[in-house]
């Protein structure tokens, strides 16, 4: 059994998750599950790290406008942790993509 591509941790009143190896559908289902619990511990924000991201898919990448639904509530919000690389052309993507649904 391979081991999670999710990995939580909190840092003070934010919620931290981390998104490892491909984000796909199967670990974009496991980040939207990760974001439910962690917004129930009543954290003030969110951060979705991708810096170790290798891969993603369009579906993957669909999780993290979903994130960003989730969390629209908190005092501090939501907020991405990229660098250059696949993380961040994930993020382009999915609200690319999310973009492009608002203009039709």
């Amino acid at each position: 059994m391979e081991a999670t591509s999710i990995r939580v941790a909190t840092e003070g009143t934010t919620v931290v998750i981390a998104v490892e190896r491909c984000l796909d559908s199967p670990t974009g289902e496991a980040l939207l599950s990760a974001a439910s619990a962690a917004l129930a511990t009543g954290p003030t924000r969110l951060d979705i790290d991708l810096r170790a991201l290798e891969n993603f898919t369009p579906e993957g990448a669909d999780a993290l406008v979903s994130c960003r639904e989730l969390s629209g509530q908190l005092a501090e919000g939501l907020h991405y942790r990229t660098g250059r690389g696949p993380g961040r052309d994930a993020l382009l993507a999915a609200y690319s993509e999310f973009d492009e649904e608002l203009a039709e």
